[in-house]
């Protein structure tokens, strides 16, 4: 079944998640929803609510198109329209005045005779985000992925921003791997975990190792088929969400989500979803305004959600005077709830390096005794710990003389053993 939710009730989509058999839509616009009826394939039922504050004929509206597509209609008025709870019930229309999202996620059950789970899903599911390109997203994915493998966690890597896919050249993934912008195109009865399966890509590179690491497997969406005809609807982007985060045989899904969050705000949705959200924080003006303006987006639309946001501070680049712990203060005055993972060090040469490796290399593994990777491992236990993840393998540690002889054998030295 297809429901789609008009609401901003926060919460409310996780609870509907935990029903067998649903696929779960959640415009943010009325318009969306209409768009939705009048495609094609109409969805089995809507839920529409006062949530979001959409004036109470256009809500009329869109439940009476509902109705003459077919569509079952559910309505919650509890608030600005709660006036019209007797009209919509008179007309014969499910209808409650409810603002607990368990209570309206049980009527929706029982209203479309939903099948309830076998309890929530284990896997956790994170999006990184940022409001302008260039900041260190695809970075902090790469690191991010790398350094809870090795916890042994079993990680998916969702590549969002198909306009520009910075994951496949850092992580060598090659023009034959599939595009999950394919099965998108054949519509949404297509988006289902076992749909969705054949399209990850497991590359040799990242399997699982035997010393206990995790895989990095990758939803990936090409440079071959990343042109605007193929440009994902927010609508169906939400809609293949709910597959993907239902795939089986993982701990983490990490998803890359573009810059131009008001059009694309994957990130919001994730927070909506019950998800969290990482947000690389280099300390440059220009970048530390755009995570505010991010953040500010996210207050506006998960206010209470606050809390599963981190920032992950990078060392600045020279030149640049403010310093992590002065434009830590700053967020931290101005968003209390939200937290931080750490600071990850510019490490330059192992960057270098890694990019002019001949195949896909980590930077953990030419400088594994680096401050660079001790700082990876730092925050990715953060991340743990965040999330509520409980990973396989100890935290990597280096002795003294491990770091002392990296550091006379310098980074060099360690190219010819990765």
């Amino acid at each position: 079944m297809e429901l789609v939710l008009f609401t901003a009730m926060d919460g409310l989509a996780a609870q509907i998640e935990q029903f067998r058999d649903v696929a779960v839509l959640a415009p943010s616009q009325l318009e969306q929803v209409n768009r939705l009826l009048e495609g094609a394939h109409a969805p089995d039922a809507i839920y529409l609510d006062d949530t979001r504050a959409a004036p109470l004929p256009d809500l009329w509206r869109t439940a009476t198109l509902a109705r003459r597509v077919g569509s079952r209609v559910l309505l919650n008025f509890a608030g600005t329209a709660r006036s019209a709870l007797n009209d919509a019930q008179g007309a014969g229309l499910p209808a409650i005045s409810e603002r607990d999202p368990a209570a309206v996620a049980t009527w929706i059950g029982e209203q479309l005779s939903l099948r309830g789970g076998d309890g929530p899903r284990q896997c956790t599911v994170i999006a990184v985000g940022a409001a302008k390109g260039g900041i260190g997203k695809t970075f902090a994915t790469c690191v991010l992925a790398e350094g809870v493998r090795r916890r042994g966690l079993r990680v998916l890597v969702w590549d969002s921003d198909i306009s520009n896919p910075g994951l496949v050249p850092a992580f060598r993934i090659p023009s034959s791997a599939p595009s999950y912008l394919h099965l998108i195109q054949r519509g949404p009865a297509q988006w289902t975990a076992s749909g969705i399966q054949p399209f990850i890509f497991r590359p040799d590179h990242t399997r699982g190792t035997s010393n206990g690491w995790g895989p990095i497997d990758f939803l990936i969406g090409s440079h071959a088929v990343a042109r605007v005809e193929n440009d994902v609807r927010l609508p169906d982007w939400q809609g293949f969400y709910q597959g993907a985060v239902g795939v089986e045989g993982y701990d983490i899904i990490i998803i890359d989500t573009p810059p131009d969050y008001l059009r694309r705000p994957y990130a919001t949705h994730v927070l909506q979803m019950g998800g969290a959200v990482v947000l690389p924080t280099p300390p440059g003006a220009r970048e530390r305004m755009g995570v505010g303006h991010l953040l500010d987006h996210l207050r506006d639309h998960v206010p209470d959600a606050l809390d599963r946001c981190a920032l992950l501070f990078m060392e600045p680049e020279r030149g640049v005077v403010a310093t992590v712990s002065e434009v830590n203060s700053l967020f931290t005055r101005r968003y209390p709830q939200v937290g931080s993972l750490g600071v990850l060090p510019r490490a330059p040469r192992l960057a270098s390096l890694a990019d002019e490796h001949d195949g896909y290399v980590s930077m953990l593994d030419l400088g594994p005794h680096s401050p660079f990777a001790a700082a990876v491992h730092q925050v990715s236990d953060a991340l743990c710990t965040r999330l509520g993840l409980t990973p396989r393998i100890p935290l990597p540690q280096s002795s003294f003389w491990e770091r002392m002889h990296a550091r006379w054998r310098g980074e060099r030295g360690l190219v010819a053993t990765a």
